[in-house]
C-alpha cells in the first residue's frame, strides 16, 4: 500500500544531518524533537546519520542473538544498548546509513503498517537507481536483495509520533554482523549496496535520491532545500 499523496501542507519537515555519533546520543537528539514534534512546535524531522559501532536490542529481543561476549565486544570498542524500537539485535556502524522519521502520523494521515511500507519502498526505489533489485519479504521484516538483507527497519510510534526507522547497508564493513544473529534469522545473510555493486557508493548522492523518494513516498513535503546541521539545530545541552 502506498501513501504517497499531494503535499497540502504549506509547512515543511526539517532534514537534519547529524555526522556520525554515538547510538545513546542519537537517541537523545531523537527524544528531543519527538516531544517537539508531539507539542506542536515542529511540522516534523528527519534525522539523517550514521553510529558507531553498536549493537542493539529491541525491547523484545533475545539476548542470545549476539554471539560474541560483553569483554570481547568492548575490546573492539563496540557498545551495546538496549532500546525502545521493535525488532531482535542488529547492528549499526559507520558507512551505514541510518535515517530517523520523527513525524505526526496521525495529523499526517499515516496509518503505522502503511508508514512502515512507505519507509521500505522508498529504499528498494533508491536501490533501483544503482540497479539493485530488491523486495520487501511477507515474512521477514526489511529490504532484500534476494536472500541477503540491505536494509533493517524498526520504527515505533508513542504519542502518535513515530521513532527510529532504518539502517540502509552502504559502505559499511559487514564484519559486525558476524557477532549477532542478525534480527533474529539465522539461515540468511547480510550485504550492501557497495558489496553488491564491487564499488564504493558516493553517500551524498545516496542521501538526496533517498529524501526524493521519502517525500513521495510519505506524502510529506520535506524541506530538501535548507538541510541543516547539528550546531544549527541541536539543543545546547544536546550538542553533538
Amino acid at each position: 500500500m502506498s501513501v504517497e499523496k499531494s503535499h497540502s501542507e504549506s509547512v515543511k519537515v526539517k532534514v537534519i544531518d547529524l555526522g556520525t555519533i554515538s547510538y545513546v546520543r542519537g537517541y537523545e537528539l531523537q527524544e528531543h524533537y519527538h516531544q517537539k514534534v508531539r507539542d506542536g512546535e515542529l511540522a516534523g524531522v528527519i534525522l539523517m546519520l550514521e553510529h558507531n559501532p553498536v549493537l542493539t536490542l529491541g525491547k523484545h529481543s533475545d539476548p542470545s542473538m549476539i554471539l560474541a561476549t560483553d569483554s570481547e565486544l568492548k575490546e573492539s570498542h563496540v557498545d551495546r544498548v538496549n532500546t525502545d524500537r521493535g525488532g531482535e539485535v542488529t547492528a549499526h556502524m559507520p558507512g551505514q546509513l541510518v535515517i530517523y522519521p520523527i513525524l505526526p502520523l496521525v495529523k499526517l494521515g499515516l496509518q503505522a503498517r502503511a508508514y512502515v511500507n512507505a519507509l521500505m519502498q522508498a529504499v528498494i526505489e533508491t536501490l533501483a537507481v544503482w540497479d539493485i533489485k530488491a523486495r520487501c519479504d511477507s515474512q521477514y521484516p526489511g529490504v532484500w536483495v534476494e536472500n541477503r538483507k540491505i536494509c533493517a527497519v524498526g520504527v515505533r510510534i508513542r504519542e502518535r509520533v513515530s521513532l527510529h526507522g532504518i539502517a540502509l547497508n552502504v559502505n559499511n564493513s559487514l564484519d559486525l554482523f558476524e557477532r549477532i544473529v542478525p534480527c533474529g534469522i539465522s539461515h540468511l545473510g547480510v550485504t550492501s549496496m557497495a558489496k553488491e555493486l564491487g564499488r564504493t557508493i558516493v553517500m551524498e548522492q545516496l542521501r538526496v535520491e533517498l529524501l526524493e523518494r521519502l517525500d513521495r513516498r510519505l506524502g510529506v513535503p520535506l524541506d530538501l532545500e535548507s538541510r541543516l546541521s547539528p550546531t544549527e539545530s541541536a539543543p545546547r545541552d544536546c550538542q553533538v
